[in-house]
């Protein structure tokens, strides 16, 4: 339903099906051929077609303005507006100027660039989406390829932008882990323009006698004896009283090597280093 390939507007209508069937009836004004394109806007390239004349096929992009050129009929605006009612306005204008006597007109939607929603981050195929009818957070995540690993639980979508060059607004949202998603990404409704970006998780660094040194997610409540559980325990050279966090001082901005217990609180950015045993 979300693929990047070609979204067209499709009106399903006896002259499609007959035309599926094998007939060629008169095709109805203002079809759309292809899956459901609610309106254009700028950017969105379109091909207008007249049936039976060839020569007046036109491949148009939607400039910033919202504007097209069509043949005979010169600059039509047509943001926000359906396919069907370009085809339609499209005929008419080629009937009142004595082009055509009855034009049958199709527009196709060959891409959508105007209604999009983009991801990045700690996403498998971050990138930008198509919006069709509503597309919820949950949705995009899931057209993305889901969360990584090491993702954080919590992304940062930015809307897009307001009127008058006002800044996009920027909110926090809880996105869960990768098996059970939060509430927050089934409610919301994306937007054209929206960008989320799903973080990195915060890290701490843990060092010296345990089984697996190196960076590791920070948890809710995570504390010594959970960090030294994650990077594989303690060897048998290790020291339970010889544990320091090595923490950035908030004041003075300087590295502080804290000594601490098994329950001690584990901060993003600390690093932990268990020492060695004396004998």
């Amino acid at each position: 339903m979300f693929g990047l390939a070609l979204f067209v507007a499709f009106a399903h209508n006896v002259g499609m099906a007959q035309a599926i069937a094998g007939n060629t009836p008169d095709m109805a004004v203002g079809q759309v051929r292809g899956a459901a394109v609610n309106v254009v806007g700028p950017g969105d390239a379109l091909r207008i077609v007249v049936l039976g004349h060839p020569d007046l096929t036109t491949d148009v992009t939607v400039t910033a303005s919202g504007q097209i050129t069509v043949p005979f009929l010169g600059s039509l605006d047509v943001n926000n507006q359906a396919p069907a009612d370009i085809a339609q306005r499209v005929a008419n204008g080629m009937r009142k100027g004595g082009y055509l006597r009855d034009p049958q007109v199709v527009v196709e939607v060959v891409q959508v660039r105007s209604r999009l929603a983009s991801i990045y981050g700690e996403v498998q195929r971050p990138g930008r989406y198509p919006i069709e009818g509503n597309l919820s957070l949950l949705e995009l995540l899931s057209l993305a390829g889901g969360v990584k690993a090491g993702a954080d639980d919590k992304a940062v979508l930015m809307r897009r932008e307001g009127t008058l060059g006002q800044p996009r607004e920027q909110l926090e949202v809880t996105v869960g882990n990768r098996v059970v998603p939060s509430q927050d990404v089934q409610d919301i409704e994306l937007q054209p323009g929206d960008v989320v970006f799903v973080p990195l998780a915060p890290r701490f660094y843990i060092y010296g006698e345990v089984g697996q040194p190196g960076a590791y997610p920070v948890e809710d409540g995570l504390n010594i004896m959970r960090a030294i559980a994650l990077a594989g325990g303690l060897n048998a050279r290790a020291s339970e009283n010889r544990i320091l966090i090595r923490r950035v001082d908030p004041i003075t901005g300087q590295m502080r090597d804290i000594p601490v217990e098994l329950a001690d609180a584990v901060l993003p950015g600390d690093v932990v280093y268990v020492n060695e045993r004396w004998f």
